[in-house]
């Protein structure tokens, strides 16, 4: 008897758990690095429930860079046609980086933080 109480209570137990754990809402965290003028550079929006950061740009861009800032050491690149490209951001450590968008006309660097599971955030700069 007491086996089966303390069955049923685990069960229920695991159930409540597992149903706040699958409910959780979605959150989404967007960053803009803007022009000197205020426009709008880049934009970059993580969503907890996915492993890509989104990344695009007000102007097409045939390449990004993610760079170690401590020595430039390349860590992840990648080409590109158009304004749009997702970045995988499991294959990157948590920490900070240098990301590099190139344009056909400028060269757009924001700093990164990733932190996988957690939040990007970036610093505004225009090159």
């Amino acid at each position: 008897m007491k086996n089966s109480i303390l069955l049923i209570a685990f069960t229920l137990l695991s159930l409540t758990t597992f149903a706040q754990t699958a409910d959780q809402p979605e959150k989404v965290t967007k960053y803009v690095t803007t022009f000197p003028n205020g426009e709008e550079a880049i934009t970059i929006v993580e969503s907890s429930k996915s492993d890509n950061l989104k990344l695009s740009s007000a102007e097409d861009f045939y390449k990004y860079e993610i760079l170690q800032p401590a020595n430039h050491e390349l860590v992840h690149h990648s080409n590109n046609r158009g304004k749009v490209c997702e970045i995988d951001k499991t294959k990157l450590e948590d920490g900070t980086y240098t990301l590099k968008v190139y344009t056909s006309d400028f060269v757009i660097t924001s700093d990164i933080t990733i932190s996988n599971g957690e939040r990007v955030e970036e610093v505004n700069t225009i090159n």
